[in-house]
C-alpha cells in the first residue's frame, strides 16, 4: 500500500511538472510560480521606452528595490555577483541573464547616488518615482523590495525577497 501511494504521488507530481513544461498550453497572466509575468511598457531612467517582452528568450531578474532599504541595497552586490557569473549563460528555456531594476523610489537623487554607489548603471533601470503607488508596483502587486526570476518565455519561475532562490534556480538552469 506504501509503493502503491509513492507510486501513485509520483507519477502526479511528474504529471504536473510535464504540463508545466508543455509549451502548447499558454499560461495564464498573474504572479504565482508558471504564470506570464504582467505586461510592461515603460521608459528607462536614460528615457528610453522599454518592454518587458523585448526581452524574450532571455533570462530575467525583475529586481524591485528602493534605494532606502538596506536589504535591498546589501541585495545589489550579490545581484551585480550574479549577474557576472550567468550574464553569457545558456540556460534551460533561456539565453544570457538580463537585469531590470524596478526602483520604488519617489526622489531622483537618492536613486541615482545608490545605482553609482552599488555600481548597476549596467543593468536596465527603471523609476516612475510613485513608490509602491506606481502601475509597475501595482501590476506586480509589490510593497516591499522583491526578486522575480522570468524565463526566455515570460513565465514566472521563482519569487524571493533575497536573492537564494534565484540563485539557487539559474543553477539548476544552467545545467541544461
Amino acid at each position: 500500500m506504501k509503493q502503491l501511494k509513492i507510486i501513485l504521488a509520483t507519477i502526479f507530481v511528474g504529471l504536473g511538472f510535464l504540463s508545466f513544461m508543455n509549451e502548447t498550453q499558454v499560461p495564464a497572466i498573474g504572479l504565482e510560480i508558471g504564470d506570464k509575468a504582467p505586461f510592461i511598457h515603460t521608459t528607462l531612467i536614460q528615457g528610453e521606452p522599454f518592454e518587458l517582452d523585448s526581452l524574450q528568450g532571455k533570462m530575467v531578474i525583475l529586481n524591485f528595490w528602493a534605494s532606502y532599504d538596506a536589504p535591498s541595497r546589501m541585495n545589489n552586490f550579490q545581484l551585480n555577483q550574479i549577474h557576472s557569473s550567468y550574464q553569457d549563460t545558456r540556460f534551460h528555456k533561456g539565453q544570457d541573464l538580463e537585469v531590470v531594476s524596478i526602483s520604488l523610489d519617489r526622489f531622483h537623487y537618492p536613486l541615482q547616488l545608490a545605482i553609482q554607489q552599488d555600481e548597476t548603471a549596467h543593468f536596465r533601470h527603471v523609476c516612475d518615482f510613485l513608490g509602491i503607488d506606481g502601475p509597475i508596483a501595482r501590476a506586480f502587486e509589490v510593497d516591499a523590495p522583491v526578486n522575480l526570476l522570468i524565463d526566455g518565455h515570460g513565465r514566472i519561475l521563482a519569487k524571493d525577497t533575497s536573492l537564494e532562490k534565484i540563485e539557487k534556480s539559474l543553477a539548476f538552469l544552467a545545467r541544461y
